[in-house]
């Protein structure tokens, strides 16, 4: 099988070369693809193509898509789209990875399934900020951004006094023309989250967050720690409706522990997982490797436009 892996990075991460080494151990051919290098074509007669730098494309069987994307996203993802278009196996789809990357829209969807999720209200601008931080109820409260992974478009504010200047510093980061988000702090989470990774709708390895001393977020990027962790039954079957309502076929959820029981914080269309293989022992790259197999065989094309 030919493979293509397609990166939105000037160096291929680590995560997206353990899926070439396996894919290449497994005895598939690989091609590296940069989304700078990418051309989309339209011939005026209703015929779309894809040109790769100056050579012309040939079609792999499947493209696994590793959408590290903060800015002009949709711009960016109709290069995904054009491939599908195509007619060309994707792990994950344009229309899934889209909708993971907003966070408000991944709330709309889980709410929509009846999954929990963490109390938030959305503001499209500074105006009802007091309206907000009543909502949500007690200080502190987390502030984010739309867009954003890793922790990053990420703050939490302690009083009044601070929320105001917060909200204005990440609405200038984001352009002044981004809605955010206000939601409430978990504090009896005790700056401790988890992440189930999902291939193919069942959930592979697991691993608990901390967040190192003096910080909230657990993100491993931040500087959190992992460890293997073992899920309940309940968390795995919540990330496996996360997974399936946002229609991903890989899937990282992130869950945290409330008082009210587990809620979803997350889910990331493009999970990194070179912290959750050494921590779990699982071969995190393979297990995609395998299922993408699978896939291409019982694949079929839908139309997105």
């Amino acid at each position: 099988m030919d493979i293509g892996i397609l990166s939105f990075l000037k160096k291929s991460s680590r995560a997206e070369l353990r899926i070439a080494a396996e894919a290449k151990a497994r005895g598939h051919k690989v091609k590296m693809l940069k989304h700078n290098l990418c051309s989309l074509t339209f011939d005026g007669k209703g015929k779309i193509g894809f040109q790769y730098g100056k050579s012309k494309f040939k079609k792999p069987d499947l493209i696994i898509p590793r959408p590290n994307l903060h800015n002009s996203i949709h711009t960016r993802m109709a290069v995904i789209e054009q491939l599908e278009l195509m007619g060309i196996p994707l792990l994950n789809s344009h229309s899934s990875i889209l909708r993971a990357k907003s966070k408000l829209k991944t709330l709309q969807i889980l709410s929509h399934y009846n999954i929990p999720v963490v109390k938030t209200m959305v503001l499209n601008g500074p105006g009802y900020i007091q309206e907000a931080v009543e909502f949500i109820g007690n200080f502190p409260i987390i502030i984010k951004t739309i867009f954003g992974s890793q922790g990053q478009g990420v703050a939490i504010v302690e009083s009044d006094r601070s929320v105001k200047s917060t909200y204005g510093l990440l609405e200038k980061s984001v352009g002044g023309n981004n809605v955010l988000l206000l939601q409430e702090y978990i504090a009896e989470a005790d700056g401790k989250d988890v992440r189930l990774f999902v291939v193919g709708g069942e959930v592979i390895a697991a691993m608990e967050r901390v967040a190192k001393d003096g910080d909230f977020r657990s993100n491993v990027g931040q500087g959190g720690n992992a460890v293997e962790y073992k899920p309940t039954e309940e968390e795995v079957h919540l990330a496996i409706r996360a997974a399936k309502a946002m229609n991903l076929e890989i899937a990282g959820v992130d869950i945290i522990k409330t008082k009210h029981g587990p809620a979803i914080m997350e889910v990331n269309a493009n999970p990194g997982f070179t912290a959750l293989e050494p921590a779990t022992g699982v071969n995190i790259a393979g297990a995609i490797i395998e299922y993408a197999e699978r896939f291409v065989h019982e694949y079929v094309p839908t139309e997105n436009i």
